[in-house]
């Protein structure tokens, strides 16, 4: 068996269309404030040791079907009501473990919500 000797992930990137507008997007819905940005990229503070960060690909088109990463939440049901309340496109809540929902963020890219017993 091999040596483990990586830490952690320290960063998720997520690709968008338009940096500006998805930064806006971002800090709007979920309140994430900015750490840092440059003119492709920005950096946002969700919890001390994991960064989430929206790099700006032109012409990106969103995986269909996919979410590269989960959000972790207390309370499913409750963030889910936040987002429909915000406008926000969302699934039903799938029961199985982990109890989850996926929502559509403005660039198309699906990501899971998930809640962890």
């Amino acid at each position: 068996m091999s040596e483990r000797f990586i830490e952690r992930i320290d960063a998720v990137f997520l690709p968008v269309k338009n940096l500006e507008e998805s930064l806006k997007w971002y800090t709007d819905i979920f309140g994430f404030p900015l750490r840092w940005k440059n003119k492709r990229m920005a950096g946002m503070a969700i919890a001390p040791n994991c960064g989430f960060h929206i790099v700006e690909v032109k012409d990106y088109e969103p995986q269909k079907g996919y979410t590269p990463f989960n959000f972790v939440v207390n309370n499913v049901e409750e963030i889910r009501n936040k987002l429909k309340g915000k406008k926000v496109k969302v699934s039903a809540i799938k029961t199985s473990e982990p109890v989850r929902f996926d929502f559509i963020d403005i660039n198309g890219n699906a990501i899971s919500v998930i809640q962890l017993n």
